[in-house]
């Protein structure tokens, strides 16, 4: 399952603070209920399970659900590792650390991010995700208010993303640039 399998409004926009809001929290509400309803169908296999957990785990981040979000991030990390779908545990994990993050609980997320920074770094099996963790970070730093670092992890974000040629990402990241600025 991918979001764009979801038949409801999974999108969001970055607030103010470089955080997520839906652009329909009633539709996301009810997007997140039909994954709910998913997991309850046996038919799926640990694979589908564990990226089901994972977006559900990510929208009710967004919704300000941590526990919930938690929670789930954890069953798909956990199913992740069970079948050794190594990719999506590094995935979740990045979640998981966003969910840290927005409890203020800086210790777990820097530590966290830390791990998956040095993983992508080091691992060609974690490359393609070097530029997402360096802009997650980056919004980890900056709601600890550390600007002028948060800039710099963003503008190696930007400087791997204008190689890969995502104009979303990209917009992505220089909004996130010009909002340390401007702090």
């Amino acid at each position: 399952m991918n979001i764009a399998d979801i038949p409801f409004n999974m999108k969001f926009k970055y607030g103010p603070n470089l955080r997520e809001v839906a652009q329909d929290q009633l539709s996301m509400l009810e997007g997140m209920l039909y994954i709910k309803e998913q997991l309850n169908d046996n038919t799926y296999d640990d694979y589908e399970k564990s990226k089901r957990y994972g977006l559900l785990g990510y929208f009710l981040r967004i919704i300000g659900e941590l526990e919930e979000s938690k929670k789930h991030l954890n069953k798909a990390i956990t199913i992740s590792e069970n079948t050794n779908n190594e990719q999506s545990v590094f995935v979740n994990k990045i979640r998981l650390a966003n969910t840290y993050q927005w409890e203020n609980k800086f210790d777990i997320s820097n530590k966290m991010f830390a791990e998956l920074i040095e993983m992508a770094e080091t691992d060609s099996n974690y490359s393609a995700y070097l530029d997402f963790v360096y802009q997650h970070y980056g919004k980890n730093l900056f709601d600890q208010k550390e600007f002028q670092r948060a800039t710099d992890y963003f503008n190696k974000a930007l400087e791997i993303r204008l190689e890969k040629g995502n104009k979303d990402l990209i917009s992505e990241t220089e909004h996130a640039i010009r909002t340390c600025s401007y702090k």
